[in-house]
């Protein structure tokens, strides 16, 4: 009788570790199902940010690319500028040139008239 009585108390231990187990994950489901879902969102937002920032990036250089270009356009138009002011400002100086050589032949002039 005493081994019939400690084997029903085996199995009646098992059956209660059994149980209490399948309590126990019947408890921690809903936390386990929770994180999951938690951890599902924070992959789709960070998903959505890295598109975010990708389309960002995208449009960042496509922009950077235009405002090169124009700025290669200014840097043709000024170096034309400074050709041209170069062009005026060798004009200016001989025409300068120009006009002393005729204040000279003007003074010259004056003398021999008032000699």
């Amino acid at each position: 009788m005493d081994s019939t009585v400690s084997t029903l108390a085996i199995i009646l231990i098992v059956i209660a570790v059994v149980v209490l187990a399948g309590l126990a994950l019947m408890a921690l489901r809903p936390r386990l199902e929770a994180r999951r879902r938690e951890r599902e969102q924070h992959r789709a937002r960070l998903g959505r940010e890295v598109e975010g920032h990708s389309v960002e990036a995208r449009t960042r250089g496509a922009t950077a690319a235009d405002v090169a270009r124009e700025a290669e356009a200014h840097r043709r138009v000024a170096a034309d500028h400074v050709a041209k002011a170069q062009e005026l400002e060798d004009e200016a100086a001989q025409a300068q040139r120009a006009a002393a050589f005729h204040e000279q032949r003007a003074r010259e002039g004056r003398e021999q008239l008032d000699q």
